[in-house]
């Protein structure tokens, strides 16, 4: 199974346990995505990735531009562990670990959750690679990432129970565009993937192939 077909079995069993209605909750936030990716620049191949420092779940601080001299990184930006796509793509990616270390590489997923939640998730998942607490958004925003979840669906997602600016830490709801790129030890762009459909995503196939 690819990652794309994963993807869409998560969405047929939210639509089998919500009604065929939740589908305009996507389409609204795919809407507020694209609207925000015409109004701003995001990294594209050939340019100097932004450099950054995060914490990752064990509290070590990652900067991007230290870590790259190591081998090329693998950088993908998603929505939260809340997100059911997101949760689905990363166990996904973590099948692909031993390629990616064999490659001389490392993948790394940044999201705006507090680090106790990218930490409970991590456990709970039992992912390999790191996760990386972007308070506030900080990094996300260097990218040009960053756009606020449409009220419907922020209210949708609090009758589930899910309160995105509790998790976020700041009480904030907004979140990246889901978001992959290949950074090489020059710490320049190889590869860039930023769409507004959170259910869909470039296949890890195509990702490893622009690893030098």
């Amino acid at each position: 199974m690819t990652l794309n077909e994963e993807l869409a079995d998560v969405e047929a069993d939210i639509v089998n346990r919500n009604g065929s209605g939740i589908t305009s909750l996507f389409e609204q936030q795919i809407d507020a995505a694209e609207l925000h990716l015409q109004s701003t620049s995001v990294a594209e191949v050939g340019n100097l990735a932004k450099d950054f420092s995060l914490k990752d779940t064990k509290g070590t601080v990652v900067t991007l531009s230290e870590i790259v001299l190591d081998g090329p990184i693998i950088l993908t930006f998603y929505r939260g562990s809340w997100c059911n796509f997101c949760n689905a793509a990363l166990k996904f990616w973590d099948n692909h670990v031993p390629e990616i270390e064999a490659c001389g590489s490392k993948l790394l997923a940044i999201a705006p959750e507090k680090i106790e939640i990218c930490r409970e998730f991590k456990a709970a998942s039992g992912i390999r690679f790191e996760l990386l607490s972007d308070s506030n958004n900080k990094v996300a925003a260097m990218y040009g990432l960053v756009y606020e979840l449409p009220k419907a669906a922020r209210e949708k997602l609090s009758s589930f129970g899910t309160d995105v600016g509790i998790i976020n830490g700041n009480g904030s709801w907004e979140v990246p565009v889901t978001a992959t790129y290949v950074i090489g030890k020059d710490q320049r762009v190889r590869l860039a993937d930023c769409g507004s459909d959170y259910r869909r995503r470039l296949e890890p196939e195509a990702v490893l192939a622009a690893l030098p």
